[in-house]
């Protein structure tokens, strides 16, 4: 068999999706030597090993073709999927950017910009793009997509709403738009055009399975008991791909407050609870990024707050995640006049600020995804805390390790220091819970 023909057959079972065989193919072929022959058997293994989910191994052999073909545009796209599939959103840019340059006006590749933008939580510049684009006359889902999502994480429900629409009047199969717009209409048609909106995703083909799992909590969450309760028996069962989110929103129900008020972006969830905080006191976040929830936070609370991060990403593994992960270089956001950044690692810059800043805490928004860090920051808290206080976590159900992660360090946290607390506000969307602190001690 020539070069040429194991090539068009890898090629071939690529594009027909069958990585596994192409793989086999590619790795026991004996070519004939040359440079040529060489980099194509890379650049396809690369192909290959992306389809097949092997970011890492498919990132080492595009990196190594693209030393000789450096203004490739098709390989540069490539390595920022492999890096995108890699949860390494910042990266993924940087190859996209670069892929846009050789490649100036590609649709397409606008598109797979504007999504790597917003992974990277560049809201606003997915956004300008986004619309950019929309202006220029590109209207295909891709990019109507991006726009309607990157307005919702910068709370502009009401053009993402639009977004959403326009797309699913071409698309009404386009199960992620279905999905995606139920929060924003849950704040702008209310509860029952969510939930319709929901079920419509469910129902389009090759919906992702977890949506069924949204629709039960935000079913449970609404006091719709025997819906949510059917849907759990029909759909769910003990599926674990769709149990986090439904498990979540019941070991919430014991302590949900009177006033319980279910949310469907970040932006909402955290004004309502910044206005909740009627407490006087410090006003913290933890887990920065690129400022999104801190520009929120900054613009309601009416006083000086204060946002901590390394900028280098996680301190350790998350998930499926490396070390490292959410990462912006070390680049710092830009912030509003009344917000302060504090860099580093939470246990080394948060013991001196709290030395220099004494009284209570009024407001905590705790991002910070893994059980260590918020465990850190709670414990560091601990004498704090007063009733009144609030506390927003972001990541608290829904994930599949949400009960070992930020739910795992409040429930012993509130153990410890005899914490009595209620839940008064979720969003099922976003995984965020807003608690509000009753009382401490015995």
């Amino acid at each position: 068999m020539t070069a040429d023909t194991v090539f068009d057959e890898a090629r071939a079972l690529i594009d027909a999706r069958r990585y596994r065989p192409a793989l086999r193919l590619l790795r026991g072929a004996a070519l004939p030597h040359g440079l040529a022959n060489g980099l194509e058997q890379l650049h396809l293994l690369g192909l290959a090993h992306l389809g097949h989910r092997d970011a890492p191994a498919a990132i080492a052999c595009l990196r190594r073709v693209l030393a000789d073909r450096p203004d490739d545009s098709e390989l540069l796209s490539s390595l920022a999927r492999a890096h995108q599939a890699d949860n390494a959103p910042f990266p993924a840019v940087r190859w996209f950017e670069r892929a846009a340059r050789v490649t100036p006006g590609d649709a397409a590749l606008t598109a797979s910009l504007a999504g790597a933008l917003r992974r990277d939580a560049r809201y606003a510049d997915a956004l300008a793009l986004a619309r950019t684009a929309i202006r220029n006359g590109d209207h295909s889902p891709d990019i109507r997509y991006e726009a309607a999502m990157a307005a919702a994480y910068l709370g502009e429900d009401a053009e993402s709403l639009a977004h959403f629409d326009a797309l699913l009047a071409d698309d009404p199969e386009h199960a992620a738009a279905w999905f995606g717009s139920h929060a924003q209409a849950l704040h702008h048609h209310g509860a029952e055009d969510a939930l319709r909106r929901l079920h419509r995703a469910t129902r389009c083909g090759g919906a992702n399975g977890k949506y069924w799992g949204y629709l039960a909590a935000t079913l449970r969450l609404l006091g719709s008991t025997a819906e949510a309760d059917a849907v759990e028996a029909a759909e769910i069962g003990d599926n674990p791909k769709r149990r986090p989110l439904p498990d979540g929103a019941r070991a919430l129900l014991p302590k949900l407050s009177s006033d319980f008020h279910l949310f469907g972006n970040s932006g909402r969830l955290l004004r309502h609870a910044l206005a909740s905080a009627a407490t006087s006191g410090l006003v913290l976040e933890f887990g920065v990024r690129r400022g999104t929830s801190l520009d929120h936070i900054a613009d309601a609370a009416g006083q000086e707050v204060h946002g901590f991060d390394s900028f280098e990403g996680l301190p350790e593994g998350w998930v499926n995640s490396p070390r490292g992960v959410l990462t912006t270089g070390s680049q710092l956001p830009p912030v509003r006049d009344n917000a302060r950044l504090h860099v580093g690692w939470f246990e080394d810059s948060l013991p001196p600020f709290l030395a220099a800043h004494p009284g209570p805490v009024r407001f905590v928004n705790v991002d910070s995804d893994i059980y260590a860090s918020a465990r850190t920051v709670l414990t560091a808290l601990a004498d704090r805390v007063r009733p009144g206080t609030v506390i927003v976590f972001d990541e608290y159900i829904g994930n599949r390790s949400w009960r070992d992660d930020e739910y795992r360090a409040f429930q012993e946290f509130a153990a410890e220091n005899a914490v009595r607390y209620e839940y008064f506000a979720a969003s099922p969307y976003t995984k965020q819970v807003a608690v509000r602190v009753l009382g401490i001690g015995t």
